[in-house]
């Protein structure tokens, strides 16, 4: 059984709390996801262990089983059910469902942005999700694609919301924890959770806002270089308009994302839930028809005089998206809040780079795998888990490379990890648990990724690029997959991630034949 001293690694087929470990599914900051089999039920969960260093935090140590407690308790169909939570030999852990689709990253990753009606849909759903988190006393502080996973067909999806490790108690009221680490994703960080003001369920309204405008368009709101950058830009710059980075986006729908990311929480939705309907009654050329109102309680309601000032001005108002004048006047409360958080910003971003924490998207994926141009997809299941870091990801963005260019410099790479390949195959070990030659085909899988990672698209190939380096990233974690698998003497986990491998060869053959990519479209590996 894992103690403290042996830190929070498994393989396969170890036990713990109770469950027997399948594979991993991803690492994060916050811990490792691993797919495990709960005996008895037979059911199969995701199982969070939260790393040591990241529950000796006194502040998260004294909440996490009351946190987890409420969690445990929200049951609706746009939430990710958590079934268990406690400690085991000094680990601390939750169980969760276990789902084996993709995330919204990875969707995003591949079609670059989604159509107006789908996004709706989608935004509609993470929103009334989170209003059943808010009715429940928490406020979830990470709000990003990658922690929204997806469920049933195409043109059928259905959005659950997950990531019950970042999301916390409120009354911790700044972004930032007592060791320094920052709550939340810079590219949909709230301005209060940078300014280190009171935080409530506004913070994930305008997080869903920043969400429905990368859906719509492909892009974060503000994509600015560098982390500060970031930052400043969420607490001093206007909401962009959808409708001019992308087309066949109304400017209704203008007003709705424009709204929800207003800088004075008091001049957005005042529940997520009203955000998806505006969205949904934008898209038809309506009004909405359900009044608005707040459904957060405790730790995540609003301070009650605005909450009675909210409720009085909207009941003599029209059933509308906000008038221009409204978001102006959140532009100007905006803007004073930056003039006066400039110094704070300083110690936010400090501390965000002292402690390794609140990058773009990291991109993980529950239950499937992660991706997209916000961050690597990697595979991982309910719980949110962040992915390992990977080879090529880089916080600095060099310019963009000519078309012709990067194919060259692409297939390239492609052409050296072939050479490589060729060197190590051995047919008679492909399928067998030898640990020396799973070693080298992850080696050379690495390489792959960190050389496509370093190279830069330009913007009219960043989507399909993005898609194509993401495949290769979920080769190299089929690669990792299947070493685990050699390491624990396990034949047939062996054969199973191959299987993994292959299926998705002429998916990575097509994205590659995209670009223009000839040796990386006819590559073997």
């Amino acid at each position: 059984m894992v103690g403290p001293a042996d830190g929070i690694e498994l393989s396969a087929g170890e036990g713990f709390a109770g469950y027997r470990i399948e594979r991993r599914l991803g690492r994060g900051g916050m811990g490792v996801l691993y797919l495990a089999l709960e005996p008895g039920l037979e059911r199969r969960v995701a199982l969070k262990l939260i790393a040591p260093e990241a529950a000796a935090d006194e502040v998260f140590a004294r909440r996490f089983a009351e946190e987890s407690r409420i969690a445990a308790s929200i049951e609706h169909p746009n939430v990710v059910p958590i079934y268990a939570a406690g400690e085991e030999g000094g680990v601390r852990f939750i169980a969760m469902r276990y789902l084996s689709g993709a995330d919204l990253a990875r969707r995003l990753a591949r079609e670059g942005r989604l159509d107006p009606a789908t996004a709706v849909e989608l935004t509609a759903q993470i929103g009334n999700g989170l209003d059943a988190i808010h009715a429940a006393g928490l406020v979830h502080r990470d709000v990003k694609p990658a922690n929204v996973l997806l469920g049933g067909g195409e043109g059928a999806e259905h959005a659950y919301i997950t990531d019950f490790g970042v999301a916390r108690n409120v009354s911790t009221e700044s972004g930032l924890t007592q060791t320094g680490r920052f709550v939340g994703t810079l590219d949909y960080v709230a301005p209060e959770q940078i300014s280190g003001a009171a935080v409530d369920a506004r913070a994930d309204v305008y997080a869903l806002g920043c969400l429905l405008f990368k859906l719509l368009t492909g892009e974060v709101p503000f994509p600015r270089e560098g982390d500060a950058a970031r930052l400043f830009a969420h607490l001093n710059d206007p909401p962009p308009a959808p409708s001019l980075h992308a087309s066949g986006v109304s400017m209704a729908l203008d007003d709705v994302a424009i709204r929800a990311m207003s800088k004075a929480p008091e001049d957005r939705y005042p529940s997520a839930g009203d955000l998806g309907r505006a969205a949904q009654a934008a898209l038809g050329g309506e009004a909405p028809t359900v009044p608005e109102r707040t459904v957060a309680t405790g730790a995540a309601a609003t301070r009650e005089a605005e909450t009675a000032k909210a409720e009085t001005a909207r009941a003599a108002a029209p059933l509308s998206p906000a008038p221009a004048t409204t978001r102006r006047t959140g532009r100007r409360r905006g803007l004073a809040l930056g003039a006066g958080a400039v110094a704070l910003l300083a110690v936010a971003l400090a501390a965000v780079l002292a402690a390794g924490g609140g990058g773009s998207d990291p991109s993980p994926v529950a239950g499937g795998s992660q991706a997209g141009p916000d961050g690597g997809p990697s595979s991982r299941g309910a719980g949110g888990s962040e992915p390992e870091q990977r080879p090529g990801a880089s916080r600095s963005q060099p310019e963009p490379l000519a078309a012709a260019e990067l194919v060259e410099r692409a297939d390239a790479v492609c052409a050296a990890s072939q050479r490589r390949y060729l060197e190590i195959r051995d047919l008679e070990r492909e399928y067998s648990a030898d640990v020396p030659y799973a070693t080298a085909l992850v080696e050379n899988a690495r390489s792959r990724v960190r050389g496509l990672g370093e190279l830069t698209p330009p913007r009219r190939l960043a989507a399909p690029y993005g898609a194509y380096v993401e495949a290769q990233r979920r080769v190299l974690e089929t690669d990792e997959n299947v070493l685990a698998a050699a390491r624990a003497g396990d034949t047939a986990g062996v054969e199973a991630a191959r299987g993994e491998r292959d299926a998705e060869r002429a998916e990575r053959y097509d994205l590659a034949r995209e670009i223009g990519l000839e040796r990386c479209s006819a590559s073997r590996n």
